[in-house]
């Protein structure tokens, strides 16, 4: 057996460990795919029910949005004009009883 014979013996040795290495990762990546397709199904479905959250939530966002506009432009507007109003009124009574209010001197 000269040196040729033990090189060649070494190659086909470790050509079937890789073999048997590469069955086994291949095995493996089979077996953790199939576990992996039921877990990304289901978190498939639950994107999508918090899709249908997302834009419900939305809508209330919207829809309160909408309230709130009309609540500023038809209630507290008119309010503070009449507040405002009310005020200016006060301070023109309050100056006018003023000039007509006796000095003392």
């Amino acid at each position: 057996m000269d040196l040729s014979w033990w090189r060649d013996l070494a190659i086909v040795v470790w050509a079937g460990i890789a073999t048997i290495a590469l069955i086994i990762i291949s095995i493996i990546i089979l077996l953790l795919y199939r576990r992996l397709v039921p877990l990304m199904e289901s978190a498939g479905t639950v994107m999508q029910s918090a899709d249908k959250v997302i834009q419900s939530a939305d809508t209330v966002v919207n829809k309160v949005g909408a309230v709130v506009d009309y609540t500023r432009d038809e209630v507290i507007s008119p309010v503070v004009q009449f507040g405002n109003a009310v005020q200016g009124i006060a301070q023109g009574v309050t100056m006018i009883v003023d000039l007509f209010r006796k000095k003392e001197a």
